[in-house]
């Protein structure tokens, strides 16, 4: 007694089957696509379920016109059952997923986190402008200041050199006059006239290294180290055999520093504080005790004399060009501002130990050595 046989409930009932049923099946089909063309969808698993439901339910209204002629009802039970599995499944899987999907920003707060990160962008971007055009400015500044500084070095060599040469021919004519008025004196008679005048030709060359000296610091000014490994206990042998081979020296070294510089100019720096402990010596035996070790700055070595050391009003001052700490010792008041120099053209320093007693040590700290790969230069 299907819809009691009558012709208007009977096309009411399998035209809306056909309908809903062909709906059903389209919508898989959207759905399908949509996860094909956006890999990138969440929630994919959840898709492929909720498809199959769908399609299940389209193949049971289908199914439903097939029994208004035919009674198939078990197997319209089973469809029905099958379609009621993965309704529950997917309202199961469904339901926790609700609040990350309420989660999920909407496209208008996407637009906006959008627009956000553009201005973000332009703002950045305008920010890297700004820097890069400061930057260039910085540079060509330090380029107008470096030529300016180099023109300014340039003309005080220059400066230093004319000048040189010209203090240097009267220091010489000075000389020369006082040993031809030396000559033409009477030694037994003017004795006191002959005293004076070997004071002006000892002044006259004490004048003439003073200018060699300056000469000399004028261009360890511009001077840049060598970065050669260089041994320090031969480096003073070698100093001490050459020029102080008289001298009641002891030297003590422990250890082997090697120090990464320019080995003319260590020459020099350890030179002159052996010049500095010879000059101011005030006992019979003169010991040199050199030391070293590793800090966190880099290589310190330790040089120590056993003189009467330097007064704590002067360790500073030491290191300045023209500042002697003693009048009645012999010298141009330069040795340790080249030490002081030739620290500085390798990157380190130097002070006097304002804890040792024995006489004066000096604290020299070198940069960390760098390793040298074999194509890289040494200089």
């Amino acid at each position: 007694m299907c819809y009691l046989w009558r012709l208007d409930i009977l096309i009411m009932h399998v035209m809306a089957d056909v309908l809903i049923g062909l709906s059903y099946l389209s919508i898989p089909v959207v759905i399908w696509w949509i996860s094909v063309k956006r890999p990138d969808i969440l929630f994919r698993p959840v898709a492929y379920l909720f498809i199959l439901f769908i399609i299940l339910c389209g193949v049971t209204h289908l199914f439903s016109i097939y029994t208004v002629w035919t009674p198939a009802y078990f197997i319209e039970g089973g469809l029905k059952l099958a379609t009621a599995i993965v309704s529950v499944a997917t309202a199961v899987v469904l339901w926790p997923l609700l609040p990350k999907a309420l989660a999920m920003p909407s496209s208008e707060q996407l637009a906006q986190s959008n627009k956000s990160l553009q201005d973000e962008v332009l703002l950045r971007t305008g920010a890297e402008r700004q820097l890069k055009q400061l930057t260039n400015s910085l540079e060509r500044q330090v380029q107008r200041r470096t030529s300016e500084l180099e023109r300014s070095n340039g003309t005080l060599r220059d400066f230093a050199a004319g000048a040189s040469h010209d203090l240097k021919a009267p220091a010489r004519q000075i000389s020369l006059l006082a040993d031809l008025a030396q000559r033409e004196l009477d030694d037994t008679a003017n004795e006191k006239a002959v005293g004076y005048l070997k004071d002006v030709k000892s002044k006259s060359r004490d004048m003439l290294v003073l200018i060699d000296t300056l000469l000399s610091y004028s261009d360890l000014v511009e001077t840049k180290a060598a970065a050669n490994a260089t041994a320090i206990k031969p480096m003073l042998e070698a100093l001490l055999h050459d020029y102080y081979p008289e001298a009641p020296i002891s030297l003590r070294i422990e250890g082997e520093p090697l120090v990464q510089g320019d080995e003319t100019l260590l020459a020099h720096l350890f030179r002159n504080l052996i010049d500095n402990a010879v000059k101011y010596a005030d006992t019979p035996q003169i010991i040199l005790t050199v030391d070293s070790h590793d800090s966190a700055q880099g290589l310190v070595i330790r040089f120590a004399d056993n003189g009467p050391g330097i007064p704590e009003t002067q360790r500073t001052g030491v290191f300045k060009m023209m500042q002697r700490y003693r009048s009645d010792v012999p010298g141009s008041g330069v040795g340790l501002a080249f030490c002081a120099r030739i620290m500085e053209a390798h990157d380190g320093t130097i002070l006097v130990d304002p804890d040792y007693e024995d006489g004066a040590r000096f604290i020299l700290t070198f940069p960390v050595i760098k390793e040298l790969s074999d194509d890289e230069p040494d200089h």
